[in-house]
C-alpha cells in the first residue's frame, strides 16, 4: 500500500504494531525469547535519545538539579520485563502528594513495557500511554522523540498537578 507522508504522525509505528498484531508476532519474531532479545536492542537504541530528552528538561526546567537514571531492562514483578529512564530532583525527592493519596512525589518517567502475556512491548509514562515500541534501527529510536517529549512534558505538569507550581526549579525566575 502506499500511504501519504505524515508530518508528525509516528505512522510507521502504529502500521508495524497492526502489522504485528495481524502475524501474531513482534517485528517479525515469534518466540518471547527472541522479542525480548528485540525489546533489549530497542532499549539500547533509544536509550541515547531519551537521555538526551530527559537531559533537556533537566535544563529548561530544574536548573540542572536533576539527576537521570535508567533502570533495567528488569524484571516486571510479573514475569515480563520493564525499563525505566527517570529524572528526579531535590525538590520532588523532598515533596509529598498533596493532591491524591499522600505519598512521596514520583521522578518524571518514562516507561518501556514488555509484559507476560503481551505481543510486543509499549512506550509510557507513569500515567499515561502506550505507544507502540517498535524500535529496531537508529532511525526508529530517532523517530520516539516527539513521544518521548510528550510524554516528558505531561509527567512535569502532572507533578504541578500533585504538588503546585513551586515544584520545578523555573518557577522561582517567573516571579
Amino acid at each position: 500500500m502506499n500511504y501519504p507522508q505524515p508530518a508528525a504522525i509516528r505512522a510507521d509505528d502504529l502500521l508495524r504494531h497492526l502489522q504485528d498484531l495481524r502475524s501474531g508476532t513482534y517485528e517479525g519474531a515469534h518466540n518471547r525469547s527472541a522479542k525480548e532479545e528485540l525489546y533489549r536492542r530497542g532499549i539500547e537504541l533509544l536509550t541515547p535519545v531519551a537521555e538526551a530528552l530527559l537531559e533537556e528538561a533537566n535544563v529548561l526546567f530544574l536548573q540542572n538539579t536533576g539527576e537521570i537514571q535508567v533502570i533495567g531492562p528488569e524484571d516486571d514483578g510479573s514475569g515480563g520485563l520493564e525499563t525505566r529512564y527517570e529524572l528526579s530532583w531535590p525538590e520532588q525527592r523532598a515533596a509529598q502528594v498533596t493532591r491524591g493519596p499522600r505519598e512521596p512525589l514520583q521522578p518524571v518517567r518514562i516507561v518501556v513495557n514488555y509484559a507476560q502475556g503481551f505481543l510486543h512491548p509499549h512506550l509510557a509514562g507513569s500515567t499515561a500511554g502506550f505507544w507502540p515500541f517498535q524500535v529496531r534501527s537508529q532511525t526508529d529510536a530517532e523517530r520516539q522523540k516527539g513521544i518521548l517529549a510528550a510524554i516528558i512534558e505531561l509527567e512535569l505538569h502532572q507533578r504541578i498537578f500533585e504538588t503546585d507550581w513551586h515544584i520545578l526549579p523555573i518557577s522561582q525566575q517567573l516571579a
